[in-house]
C-alpha cells in the first residue's frame, strides 16, 4: 500500500487534524490550501492518493479533478461538506475513486484510503513507465469535448441531465465510429476520441455539432446540453488504450477555448484541413495554456458557414 498523501482543504484546521492523524499510522502527508499547486505538486512529488475537497476557494474541487484527470491516473477521494448527491455524481463520473462528506470520522478516512490504495495500483503520471510493451508514441488527432455549465445542469434536475447526457453520449460515440475514430474515455461530461486522420477528426466534430444544435432547438434555452469541442494532432502516449501527453493536454485546453456548440482547432490542424475541408475558420490568435510551453495557435471553425 502506498503511503503518501496529498491533502487539498482551504480548512487548516482539518488540514492539519488529518495529517497528525494519517502521519501517526505512517504516512507521508502533504497538505495545500487551494488547487492552484495541485498538478506541479503531483508531479514533483507522485502521492499514491489524493483527498481532494469540492468547496476549494477559487478553483474548485471539480475542476481541479478535471485538470488531474485530464493527464494523471493518481487516486483521488473526494472530501466536502456539500451533501448534495448531484456534487458526488459529477465527481464519481468525473473520475473520483471514492467520496467521503463532512463531518467525518478520521478512523473512516484512513479504512478508506486502505481501501482504494489497495484496487488501485497507484500509477504516478500518466505514461510513466514507457519501457513497457504495452506503451507506444503514436501521431494522433485528439478531439476533446465537454458540457458547458454541467454542473449548474446537474443541481437543477439531476436525472433529467445524467438522461440527455447518456443519449448525447451515444450520439457522439456513433460518429465517431463513422468516422473511423475511437472513444478513449467519456467520465462525466467529458468525452476523448481519437482519430488516425485529421481530416476525418474535424469532420466528425462537425457532424456531431450539427446533430447536436438540431436537438437542443428542441429543448428550454435554460435546458439545452452544449458541447465545445476542441481538436488537436500531436504525438501521444498509449498505454494500455488510455492516451497521455502533451497532444492530449492541448485538445483539452483548445476546447475550453470553444464557444458552447463549437470547434476550435489548433493550428497544427488548421494547416492541415485549410485545402481539404470546404469550412471557414477563423484566427484566435496564439493563446499562451496551461502546462503548455509554447502558446499555441487557436482557430474557431465556422461550420454553420461555408468557406
Amino acid at each position: 500500500m502506498g503511503n503518501k498523501v496529498l491533502v487539498i482543504d482551504d480548512d487548516e484546521k482539518l488540514r492539519k487534524l488529518v495529517a497528525e492523524y494519517l502521519e501517526g499510522y505512517g504516512f507521508q502527508v502533504r497538505t495545500l490550501p487551494d488547487g492552484r499547486s495541485v498538478l506541479s505538486t503531483i508531479r514533483n512529488e507522485s502521492p499514491d492518493i489524493v483527498i481532494l475537497d469540492i468547496m476549494l476557494p477559487g478553483k474548485d474541487g471539480l475542476e481541479v479533478l478535471k485538470e488531474i484527470r485530464s493527464e494523471l491516473s493518481v487516486a483521488v477521494i473526494m472530501l466536502t461538506a456539500k451533501g448534495d448527491d448531484a456534487d458526488r455524481i459529477v465527481g464519481l463520473e468525473l473520475g473520483a475513486d471514492d467520496y467521503l462528506p463532512k463531518p467525518f470520522n478520521p478512523r473512516e478516512l484512513l479504512a478508506r484510503i486502505k481501501a482504494v490504495t489497495r484496487r488501485i495500483p497507484p500509477k504516478g503520471l500518466a505514461g510513466e513507465g514507457e519501457t513497457s510493451q504495452s506503451v507506444q508514441r503514436q501521431l494522433k488527432a485528439i478531439l476533446s469535448a465537454d458540457v458547458k455549465d454541467y454542473s449548474r445542469l446537474m443541481s437543477e434536475s439531476e436525472m433529467w441531465t445524467i438522461q440527455i447526457l447518456k443519449e448525447y453520449r451515444s450520439l457522439i460515440a456513433s460518429h465517431v465510429r463513422k468516422h473511423l475514430g475511437r472513444v478513449v474515455d467519456s467520465p462525466g461530461d467529458n468525452l476523448l476520441a481519437e482519430f488516425g486522420s485529421v481530416v476525418h477528426a474535424v469532420e466528425c466534430a462537425v457532424e456531431i455539432q450539427k446533430n447536436l444544435s438540431t436537438r437542443n432547438k428542441a429543448l428550454p434555452g435554460e435546458k439545452r446540453m452544449e458541447y465545445r469541442i476542441g481538436v488537436n494532432v500531436g504525438d501521444v502516449v498509449i498505454d494500455r488504450g488510455k492516451l497521455y501527453g502533451d497532444g492530449v493536454n492541448i485538445a483539452a485546453r483548445i476546447e475550453k477555448l470553444a464557444e458552447p456548440g463549437g470547434i476550435a482547432v489548433s493550428g497544427t490542424v488548421y494547416d492541415e484541413i485549410e485545402n481539404k475541408l470546404p469550412l471557414s475558420c477563423e484566427y484566435l490568435g496564439a493563446h499562451a495554456v496551461k502546462n503548455i510551453q509554447k502558446p499555441i495557435r487557436v482557430y474557431r471553425v465556422n461550420w454553420l458557414l461555408p468557406k
